[in-house]
């Protein structure tokens, strides 16, 4: 009887609703490094070093360069600090072929992406 003020509506649906902000702001907390992180393949699968990775945000008429890396021996790239919500991707490498420019969404700026599918460049 003392704890039944628990089992209201109102307490129910505002303590979730407290509940379920504070466990989204946790996980914010803990994914907000603005780290993006992916791999860039060939046509053929196979990793490329040296393809060089644009990072663009979009801005009302173009997307604006916001920052550029190359590719290691495993093909991987990272880039770090970023504070964008909307971005783009894209990778190329002369002679093997280009991807994108791709875009991403993101929940809030600065989160972080590990892209599970690799980048493939194809064409040239």
């Amino acid at each position: 009887m003392r704890w039944s003020w628990l089992a209201n509506r109102f307490v129910v649906t505002f303590g979730g609703a407290l509940v379920l902000a504070g466990l989204w702001n946790l996980y914010i907390a803990f994914n907000d490094d603005g780290r993006i992180t992916g791999r860039v393949v060939g046509p053929d699968g196979q990793p490329v070093e040296g393809a060089a990775v644009v990072l663009s945000e979009r801005t009302l008429l173009v997307a604006q360069p916001k920052g550029n890396t190359e590719t290691g021996p495993d093909g991987s790239f990272r880039f770090d600090g970023h504070r964008l919500h909307r971005i783009y991707i894209e990778a190329r490498k002369p002679d093997v072929g280009r991807y994108g420019p791709r875009e991403f969404r993101l929940y809030f700026k600065g989160e972080n992406l590990d892209l599970e599918e690799p980048l493939r460049l194809a064409g040239s």
